[in-house]
């Protein structure tokens, strides 16, 4: 089968970008309420857009300065936190090379999502960048997928969702795309695959050679 558009998930799947989150989110909370927080205690507020996370922990007078601090905090630390994931570029490049389009849906906020996708210089090869700030639902509810298979004028049946968590297999699933579970970052998990996705690959390489298989 030949896709007509990819649609990316961001952490996890084009840069692993989990610990760089937690650090900024830690630090700022620190800074600006005294409190220190563990890594679990921050992993379980996650579900809102990250700019939203941070005004719910930073709970005092400081809280509408918070998102400017926490912002700040990510971008002058990551370059000692991101690397890109081995493949990813080359991956991209080959989509690009085949006409197909490339979008990106993300729960994190947009000016987070274009800090990271432009320090790793692979901002220019995306159609369509959605963001959380841009839906109501959180994944697994199928919205920002199928409001970017819009954008990009995109049947969602030709068109594959690449994520790295259970939400983007339910998401992608319940938008009607082909489900791809990537296993190529510190989050993704092999237990995942019992949910079934419909494809799922160790690395960007081997998503390669599958596409070149079936003739796109």
């Amino acid at each position: 089968m030949s896709f007509k558009s990819i649609v990316f998930d961001l952490d996890g799947t084009i840069a692993d970008t989990i610990p760089l989150t937690i650090y900024s989110l830690r630090e700022v909370t620190r800074e600006l309420t005294g409190k220190v927080l563990t890594d679990e205690d921050i992993l379980k507020e996650f579900g809102p857009i990250d700019t939203e996370i941070i005004k719910k922990l930073v709970d005092n007078d400081k809280r509408e300065i918070s998102a400017e601090a926490y912002i700040d905090s990510f971008s002058k630390n990551f370059d000692g936190f991101v690397k890109p994931i081995e493949g990813i570029i080359e991956l991209l490049q080959y989509i690009k090379s085949r006409n197909i389009k490339v979008g990106l849906f993300t729960g994190r906020s947009i000016r987070v999502a274009r800090i990271i996708l432009k320090n790793l210089n692979v901002y220019q090869y995306f159609d369509e960048i959605l963001a959380g700030d841009d839906t109501t639902n959180p994944k697994p509810d199928p919205e920002g997928i199928i409001k970017t298979l819009e954008k990009l004028e995109v049947k969602s049946s030709d068109s594959i969702y690449v994520g790295d968590f259970d939400v983007d297999i339910l998401a992608s699933r319940a938008a009607g795309t082909t489900a791809v579970l990537a296993l190529w970052s510190s989050t993704g998990s092999v237990e995942l695959v019992k949910l079934n996705p419909d494809k799922y690959f160790k690395s960007p390489y081997e998503f390669i050679d599958w596409l070149k298989a079936s003739g796109t």
